[in-house]
């Protein structure tokens, strides 16, 4: 059962990805926009692009990163807190629109309630997982 890591790291990585297409699928209906592939995808890209670069330097899929629950969560809250400004900063420049606070928090607490929305389940299973593997 040593090779759950890699796996888990796997799934925390298409999960996370599944957050933000959610995020931006909800953000598109709930403006009354249409939700396209190519329309999700230039709202998306700013705030992926930043969460990726954020990735580089914290490794929150590493098997250091996902042993405690308590950590993963923590990573994810300093991940998006750091990542959130960089892709807003990308978003207003690529998209030449001038960036407003509302937009900001509103898009900060949405996006880390869709991170934190799947990722507490899976901490908890994880390390429930983790628990039965070292019983046995």
């Amino acid at each position: 059962m040593k090779r759950i890591h890699a796996p888990a790291g796997y799934v925390l990585l298409a999960g996370d990805l599944a957050a933000f297409l959610l995020f931006t699928y909800y953000g598109k209906l709930a403006h009354g926009l249409p939700a396209t592939a190519s329309g999700i995808m230039e709202t998306l890209a700013p705030f992926l692009l930043a969460w990726i670069l954020v990735a580089l330097f914290l490794h929150p899929y590493r098997r250091r990163s996902l042993e405690k629950a308590g950590t993963q969560l923590l990573n994810v809250l300093l991940m998006w807190t750091i990542a959130a400004p960089i892709g807003l900063v990308i978003r207003t420049l690529w998209l030449g629109t001038p960036l407003t606070w509302l937009f900001a928090a509103v898009a900060y607490f949405i996006m880390l309630a869709f991170l934190l929305g799947w990722r507490i389940p899976f901490a908890i299973v994880y390390a429930l997982i983790r628990r039965s593997s070292r019983t046995l």
